[in-house]
């Protein structure tokens, strides 16, 4: 468990065609070969401990895997049979994300067990993914201690009495194109709220859209969060604001508050690493 809570400390309960969501899951997890496809699903088999029942991960998950011990199957949406049947896998376990369908069931045809979690936003979500994962793994007491580690966790960050939120926009950004924003019902608005701020895109939009340069301005958010692939693939700030200047009108763009986040935080659902980035940025948000 040491293992565990360092990691919380740097920081779709739906089953696949061959798994009835209404089964217990009588597993014997020492014959397990599992495929990870998401990063909130990687980050709780080695919070769990059961990183040894693991042949592979996504694209998505690398950076969890500091000494590469774990090949990569490419990115958890644009999945190949043949690359992930020579793993001879038990399981294929990913969010309601991952696919193409075609290759899910080839899998399914081939006996492997594809397995889909939660990929919600909420608390909830993230404790029911846990479940099922410690289910399969056979990890139910190590399961037990990290919900407990949690609830400890969201009730610091619900408990905070902030008088003064930043605005706080978070844009997919690529050369070329219009800026994707986040409002409701994605992770990173439930990330931007327990961080201690608003989400100005909150009420005007659910999942990601694109919106003009003008648009954004309107919003005026204090802070611009950005993937870490953007911000390096633009230049960072400068570059951000050579290839959007009008976002030099917002007081993030004036005061070059444009902030590098983790795509993996916000990919698959709240996790262990979207908690940690929203204590992160409360940090950066409230000194």
């Amino acid at each position: 468990m040491n293992k565990l809570i360092s990691l919380l400390c740097l920081t779709t309960f739906a089953f696949g065609a061959s798994v009835n969501a209404n089964e217990n899951i009588h597993n014997d997890a020492t014959n397990n070969r599992l495929i990870s496809a998401g990063s909130s699903i990687t980050e709780l088999l080695f919070a769990l401990g059961a990183e040894q029942q693991l042949v592979a991960i996504d694209v998505t998950s690398r950076n969890m895997d500091k000494e590469g011990a774990f090949p990569q199957v490419g990115y958890h949406r644009q999945l190949s049979a043949e690359g992930l049947l020579a793993l001879n896998p038990t399981h294929l376990i990913g969010s309601n994300e991952m696919g193409p369908e075609h290759t899910l069931t080839l899998l399914n045809n081939a006996q492997v067990n594809v397995v889909t979690v939660p990929s919600g936003d909420t608390k909830e979500d993230l404790y029911e993914r846990i479940d099922v994962i410690s289910q399969l793994t056979g990890t139910d007491s190590e399961a037990s201690e990290l919900k407990a580690t949690l609830q400890q966790q969201f009730a610091t960050l619900e408990q905070r009495d902030i008088a003064d939120k930043p605005s706080v926009l978070f844009a997919m950004l690529s050369k070329g194109r219009p800026a994707t924003i986040a409002g409701r019902e994605t992770t990173i608005d439930t990330i931007i709220n327990y961080a201690g701020a608003e989400n100005p895109a909150h009420d005007q939009m659910t999942s990601y859209k694109p919106l003009s340069a003008e648009a954004i301005v309107e919003m005026q958010p204090d802070y611009l969060l950005v993937a870490e692939r953007a911000w390096e693939s633009l230049g960072g700030v400068e570059g951000i604001l050579k290839e959007f200047p009008l976002l030099a009108a917002t007081p993030a763009g004036s005061k070059g508050q444009i902030v590098p986040i983790s795509s993996s935080a916000i990919i698959g659902g709240l996790g262990l690493e979207s908690i940690a980035l929203s204590e992160s940025l409360y940090q950066r948000f409230h000194p």
